[in-house]
């Protein structure tokens, strides 16, 4: 968890040079702002998650905190050119929100151990959604893309390109990987096979453990080696084996 927890500030100091960086003019002031806004969102990301893991929970899962850094991030990409820092707030308090349900109500039906669906799907879909409800007339004009969102003009005009966008996009992307995903899974397989699984692809694949914390001991439990697993098998195997050799019957 400590090294999970680092590689989030990582990709959080990171995303100052996604944003803003995409300014490609860092002297312009409104590099700064986009900083404040991209900031401001990530924290209150990571906020609102763990206000609501622990009313779930009653305990501060210190993993999901960092995924609601994560999608308040992926919520801000969108509109952080384009909204005033109390928006910033408000968009990255409901990606962490988002994040948090998407993730317990996704593990229900998809094995998505990182949350990626929910914090980079769900969030990203709520970024882009809300450029349509809370971009500044000021800003869009300073821009010159787009055009003031419905809590500013009470237009629905902004917010429909966004949701076409969105629509689009989700369509494209589904429609070329379910191809893609179909072809692997008829020619070479998608899945690996029963021993690798049980094993781990960092073993199978690198030769050594990926996450050795993973496997140390902890209270109740420890964690057991595949071979260990297997050796009650080898043991019958060997002997069966030792038996049919001692009792070779009649020649």
């Amino acid at each position: 968890m400590p090294l999970a927890q680092l590689g989030v500030i990582i990709l959080w100091f990171g995303w100052f040079g996604f944003n803003p960086g995409s300014t490609l003019n860092a002297t312009n002031l409104h590099f700064a702002d986009i900083v404040i806004t991209t900031n401001l969102a990530a924290a209150a990301g990571a906020i609102a998650a763990m206000a609501v893991i622990y009313k779930i929970q009653k305990s501060l899962d210190v993993g999901m905190i960092g995924n609601g850094a994560i999608a308040a991030l992926v919520a801000i990409t969108a509109p952080s050119g384009y909204v005033e820092p109390w928006a910033a707030i408000v968009i990255g308090a409901v990606a962490g929100v988002i994040v948090v349900y998407g993730v317990l109500a996704i593990d229900k039906w998809l094995d998505d151990p990182v949350g990626a669906l929910s914090a980079h799907g769900l969030a990203g879909i709520w970024g882009t959604l809300s450029c349509g409800l809370f971009t500044d007339p000021v800003l869009a004009k300073f821009n010159a893309v787009g055009k003031g969102g419905l809590v500013y003009t009470g237009s629905f005009g902004q917010l429909g390109a966004q949701a076409l966008a969105v629509s689009v996009a989700f369509v494209t992307v589904f429609s070329l990987s379910f191809a893609c995903f179909w072809a692997i899974k008829k020619t070479v397989g998608l899945r690996v096979s029963a021993r690798h699984e049980l094993d781990g692809l960092d073993i199978s694949e690198h030769g050594m453990w990926g996450y050795p914390e993973h496997f140390m001991p902890v209270p109740g439990g420890a964690y057991i080696h595949p071979d260990a697993l297997a050796e009650p098998e080898r043991r019958r195997a060997a002997a069966t084996t030792l038996a049919v050799a001692d009792n070779p019957g009649p020649s």
